[in-house]
């Protein structure tokens, strides 16, 4: 009797881990189901979203400026899907499609202003320069001093050194949200020699990228404004430089200095 006791416990033990090892089994697969489901939804809900892009910084709306006029590493990302560069015109548009679905009122005004101050700085540019030295590098286009520099630049495939200092290549290099200009270490010198603001300045680099003096003075402010911010004079500069500029900002909004 007593071993009928035992067997009975025994198996009223076994029925009861084997079921609950199914309906453990059973809510595992039920996760696991509800997870890729989840997944699935968040896919579809991306879905309309391509090219090298942060998803993250796409989902959620941001400022598109800082205090000090630098563009929002977090806002062109957010945006860059959106902007298109026709070939043809060298202007830069929005794609309303690729528009993320949560744009603010602020971020499209914004985004809308950029474009347009690019647009018109684009357009007059390429208008002074000669057509040789234009390269469309994607959605940017590459303004060099020469078809040689505009290719390498935007290619990338300058030559790479050990030093961290180099003569540098003298060219413009235009965004939808601002442009980059470089300055090699000779035209940088020069421009310092003759007084960044002096209209001698603005000749130098207006000779050497095909400008006209007006536009090489306004990028000369630019040049002035790298100069206090790296605290070295540009007759002293050891290397060429490059450095960003929000579209539409003045001279104080320099950022994103590098040596080349």
């Amino acid at each position: 009797m007593s071993h009928l006791k035992n067997n009975l416990v025994f198996s009223s033990l076994t029925i009861l881990l084997v079921t609950g090892g199914s309906l453990g089994l059973a809510q595992s697969t039920h996760n696991k189901v509800s997870s890729q489901k989840l997944e699935a939804k968040n896919v579809n809900q991306v879905s309309n979203y391509s090219g090298d892009i942060d998803l993250l910084a796409v989902s959620q709306p941001t400022t598109p400026t800082t205090n000090n006029g630098q563009i929002n590493s977090a806002f062109i990302n957010r945006f860059n899907n959106a902007v298109i560069l026709d070939s043809k015109t060298n202007q830069f548009s929005i794609n309303q499609k690729t528009l993320p679905i949560n744009a603010t009122k602020l971020e499209l005004t914004e985004l809308d202003k950029l474009i347009s101050q690019s647009n018109v700085s684009l357009k007059q540019t390429i208008l002074e320069v000669p057509k040789a030295n234009v390269v469309q590098d994607g959605n940017s286009v590459v303004i060099g001093d020469s078809p040689k520099t505009a290719e390498e630049i935007a290619s990338d495939s300058q030559a790479t050194l050990i030093t961290i200092y180099h003569e540098g290549k003298t060219y413009l290099h235009t965004y939808w949200w601002g442009t980059r200009l470089g300055v090699s270490r000779t035209l940088a010198r020069k421009i310092g020699q003759k007084g960044v603001h002096s209209a001698e300045a603005a000749g130098a680099l207006a000779g050497v990228l095909g400008l006209k003096l007006p536009q090489a003075a306004v990028y000369c402010s630019f040049i002035s404004g790298v100069s206090y911010l790296i605290g070295t004079a540009l007759t002293k500069t050891p290397g060429g430089i490059v450095f960003n500029f929000t579209a539409g900002m003045p001279s104080g909004g320099v950022w994103g200095f590098e040596w080349q």
